[in-house]
């Protein structure tokens, strides 16, 4: 990829089909997915800039239209120049700012270009207009879920403002997406949050499958994905995060409060987070501890041949017992089996399994076939070694470079085809992808899930299956309803907003309503001023509602409980004269402040007394306020020198209910009227007086 920027800006003076050629043109010039992308072809391998993390598929981008039936492989490409245009925007779209997915951008592509298909002859963009793309929303709501169809509607919308903003169709708006975002059924109740919370977390019965399992897994493949799920388990984690660990990802440290050993392991989120330690709870430290153990054990051969080739990275790894095999210069295709595949064939048919496996590479004959000859055909040892070295992982020796993480610190490491154990390979390492987990778990057409091999189904007799996340919504839900704070839950997480907690929370307002009244009905769950209060004692609602302290602020005086997301404060910081304030006795830095503040109180009244006296304007205002405040300030030092309050009493003032905006500014205006009258009257007199001296 160059460090070239290109913008492209379109000409008014030239008409909407020449711009839309440059528009072509400029994006030819860019080469955001490599030197060598053919933009001629209709399939783009774009795996090294789009790729989904810890999947070991390649990322195309297909520039044909739906097939007729789902599945099919009967798609016709695109017409020109809308092809063209295609193929440009979706290069001239990463160049601005990189994606990470082309699912939704294709289905966009497809619907508006099926759209226009169905009125127009020509194919290009130029031509659309708002029905063509309420016929291109239309499609896609109709292809596809709720979900997915308003993703992709949202980058037709895009698309739409793209035309528009550079004047390449005749719209004079941009299109609105009319789909409906889909709700977040969170915290509710009824049949529709009850069917998306049994999707989104796992059945009991198969949370107990998996823990059979664990323990009970001999075969390679049985042991990583039951220790995949063990880790999974223990903390709230994506599955791409815990295919990414490290060998070397525990940690221990001492708690003293508790005076245990904490365990955790090492994190990378994948989605904003910063690296981190995820705790353990102790009732799974003893469970994860024997996962790690497990995956560690399965990889390590793995690891070993990983090690070498960092070392070695052009000589093809092999065994003590098959090193004698290097010298050698010609090989047979029995031995060629040997090198490449751990284990014998299960029909002992290596010299033909190792023969298909030259032919599939490519490996040329050196003496080629010939029945009559017992040494035909023979494989260079180097052109096997060559097409050995090229198996190994894109990137080798970095998983992620930007960690620094090698394959040989990987813990989830294996050899190819070793998970399967069906032709394990000798001598090449892979990392098993999220859709090998997912496989295993949920079962397709050609793989039976790990349930169905150990004989597990529901309690209904239905086929029991689990996906990756619902460990992570089970989790965060577990945490909601154990009280975790929501800062604590996105922490444990790894997320990177709090905001996203809910989109995990699956409590129903009858697991809350069953804490709230646990937690009222024990002393020990309680907290603040509920805890406090004796069960058989009954409280006015006047009491009842004081209690109810959403938030609060410190202040000099003591803490401030007025809801400021509600209403600026009417007071501008009077506190002492705020029945939203409150002073606890005791606290003795806030204790000096009140008295200090009485003395200057004191001392404010006396000059206010004095302005009063010299007929100073606004005066008699002050007054009437400095003697309410010391009131107030007296009254409460009474109460902090009262031996019968307890210290941590909380003193709220009562009896004090400060005026509405609407009562302040009619007492403003009063007193401000009787100001002008009286100071008018003053000036008037004399003069009056003036006039009838003269008469």
């Amino acid at each position: 990829m160059n460090d070239s920027v290109f913008v492209f800006k379109s000409l008014k003076e030239k008409t909407m089909d020449e711009n839309l050629q440059d528009f072509i043109s400029l994006a030819k010039k860019i080469k955001v997915f490599g030197e060598d992308l053919d933009f001629e072809s209709d399939a783009w391998d774009v795996s090294d800039y789009v790729r989904l993390k810890r999947r070991n598929t390649r990322s195309r981008i297909i520039f044909r239209g739906f097939p007729s039936v789902k599945g099919s492989k009967d798609a016709n490409s695109f017409s020109q120049p809308y092809k063209d245009f295609a193929k440009a925007y979706c290069s001239y779209d990463y160049s601005m700012v990189a994606y990470t997915t082309v699912s939704s951008r294709l289905a966009a592509l497809r619907a508006l270009a099926m759209a226009l298909e169905e009125t127009e002859e020509y194919i290009t963009p130029v031509k659309a207009t708002l029905l063509h793309f309420n016929r291109a929303c239309s499609i896609l709501n109709d292809r596809y879920q709720v979900a997915s169809a308003f993703m992709a509607a949202e980058e037709l919308k895009r698309i739409s403002n793209f035309l528009v903003r550079h004047q390449l169709c005749s719209l004079f708006a941009p299109w609105r997406n009319h789909l409906k975002c889909p709700k977040n059924i969170n915290r509710s109740v009824g049949p529709e949050f009850d069917s998306t919370r049994r999707a989104r977390l796992p059945s009991p019965e198969s949370l107990s499958a998996i823990a059979e399992i664990f323990g009970a897994a001999q075969q390679p493949g049985d042991v990583f994905t039951s220790s995949i799920c063990a880790v999974l388990a223990s903390a709230p984690s994506r599955i791409n995060e815990v295919l990414s660990i490290s060998i070397n990802c525990e940690v221990e440290e001492f708690d003293t409060k508790s005076n245990q050993v904490l365990y955790g392991l090492r994190w990378f989120p994948s989605k904003g987070g910063k690296p981190q330690v995820k705790w353990v709870v102790q009732s799974m430290a003893s469970v994860v501890r024997d996962a790690v153990q497990k995956l560690r054990v399965l990889s390590e051969p793995a690891r070993e041949i990983a090690r070498w080739y960092e070392l070695n990275p052009d000589r093809l790894f092999l065994p003590p017992e098959l090193e004698e095999l290097r010298n050698c210069h010609l090989l047979s295709p029995k031995q060629v089996s040997r090198i490449v595949f751990l284990d014998p064939h299960l029909n002992g048919d290596d010299t033909r399994r190792g023969g298909d496996w030259c032919r599939k590479h490519n490996v040329p004959e050196v003496i080629p076939y010939d029945p009559k000859h017992k040494d035909a055909p023979r494989y260079a040892f180097r052109d096997v070694e060559r097409s050995m070295l090229e198996l190994k992982p894109k990137g080798f020796p970095y998983v992620d470079k930007k960690r620094n993480f090698k394959y040989s610190d990987a813990l989830c490491l294996v050899r190819k085809n070793e998970l399967n154990n069906i032709m394990t390979y000798r001598t090449v390492i892979v990392l098993p992808d999220t859709g090998y987990i997912q496989a295993q778990l949920t079962g397709t057409s050609s793989v039976v899930n790990i349930f169905d091999r150990f004989g597990f189904s529901e309690k209904d007799g239905g086929k029991m299956q689990i996906t990756t996340h619902q460990f992570r919504h089970y989790l965060n839900t577990v945490a909601q309803m154990g009280g975790l704070s929501q800062l604590d839950v996105a922490k444990w997480s790894g997320r990177a907003k709090i905001t996203q907690n809910k989109c995990y929370d699956h409590q129903s307002d009858r697991d809350i309503l069953a804490l709230a009244r646990e937690a009222l009905g024990n002393p020990e769950k309680s907290a603040g001023h509920v805890a406090s209060i004796p069960q058989s004692s009954l409280i006015s609602r006047d009491q009842f509602a004081e209690l109810k302290i959403l938030t609060a602020h410190t202040t000099d005086l003591g803490y401030c409980v007025h809801d400021f997301s509600m209403l600026p404060c009417q007071l501008h910081r009077d506190c002492s004269n705020c029945d939203e304030h409150l002073c606890i006795k005791g606290d003795p830095v806030r204790e000096r402040a009140i008295r200090q503040h009485r003395q200057e109180t004191e001392s404010l009244l006396q000059k206010a007394l004095k302005a009063l006296g010299e007929e100073q304007f606004g005066a008699n205002r002050w007054v009437e306020h400095q003697k309410l405040t010391l009131k107030r300030l007296n009254d409460l030092c009474v109460i902090l020198d009262d031996p019968d309050v307890p210290i941590g009493a909380v003193i709220r003032p009562s009896g004090i209910v400060p005026g509405s905006k609407l009562q302040q500014l009619a007492g403003s205006v009063q007193v401000l009227q009787s100001e002008v009258e009286e100071d008018t009257g003053t000036y008037l007199r004399p003069r009056l007086a003036s006039e009838e001296d003269r008469g």
